[in-house]
């Protein structure tokens, strides 16, 4: 199952899933460096992708946590 874990609105208004407070640090950095990133780019471009991946080097590494284990944070406490 796919989750929204942030979202960038067309007014550049930034809105995050509660839950990711529940996950490691690198994977909510990667998932707020991605919504910042569209402030800049709007769509998943091999310019956005660029520059994400000059900020967080390792997100492949977060968005496979996220495949892997984001159903995890849908638990709750």
């Amino acid at each position: 199952m796919k989750y929204r874990w942030g979202s960038c609105t067309p007014q550049n208004n930034l809105n995050f899933n509660w839950r990711i407070v529940k996950a490691p640090l690198f994977v909510i950095r990667y998932i707020v460096v991605h919504e910042l990133t569209h402030l800049i780019e709007s769509n998943h471009t091999p310019t956005f992708w660029n520059i994400l991946s000059i900020q967080v080097p390792d997100y492949q590494k977060a968005k496979d946590w996220l495949k892997t284990n984001g159903h995890l944070l849908e638990v709750d406490f």
